[in-house]
């Protein structure tokens, strides 16, 4: 991938989902895991793994804690009855301002064994939930290249828009 453009895609929204929410899968349990380094990171390894994310193994243990122990900082992590990471979701509900409050979904994804079960569906619902119930006016997102070629869709499909394309080097984002 070194060398290579890596084209990203940011998404938002300013509508909460439409309707109920989507039921949780039976064999899915969702835990908050604010604050829990280890945790998040188990999840992050299992998530982008296979897409290179890396950007936050490069921190120090001590910078992550600092991200993860931010008060709008929540972390949700997807697991199946055995305790395996299923998936996750990184938000920062305070992305915005007082007089435009908004989120951003830092990360999202599923573990390859959890794809194409409709859970990511199920997860990306609660994080809008969670963000809009915290006061958010306004939920933001990016997607790349090197994420799950699905993931563009999944946005649209959840009601978010695209804002705008721009391109980097792989080594200047993940």
């Amino acid at each position: 991938m070194t060398g290579s453009r890596v084209v990203f895609s940011w998404f938002g929204t300013d509508q909460p989902p439409p309707g109920p929410p989507r039921p949780q899968p039976a064999d899915l349990r969702l835990t908050q895991a604010d604050g829990d380094v280890e945790t998040y990171l188990a999840a992050y390894r299992a998530v982008g793994g296979p897409h290179g994310w890396s950007r936050r193994l490069r921190l120090t243990r001590d910078a992550l804690q600092a991200i993860l122990d931010r008060p709008a900082r929540r972390v949700l992590i997807a697991r199946n009855a055995a305790g395996t990471v299923l998936g996750f979701v990184e938000l920062d509900l305070a992305h915005g301002t007082p007089a435009a409050p908004a989120a951003e979904i830092v990360h999202f994804g599923l573990a390859p064994a959890a794809q194409g079960r409709g859970w990511g569906s199920f997860l990306l619902d609660h994080a809008l939930r969670t963000a809009f119930d915290a006061g958010a006016a306004h939920v933001v997102l990016h997607t790349d290249t090197t994420d799950h070629p699905r993931a563009f869709g999944v946005y649209l499909k959840a009601g978010f828009r695209l804002l705008r394309v721009t391109t980097a080097e792989p080594d200047d984002w993940n």
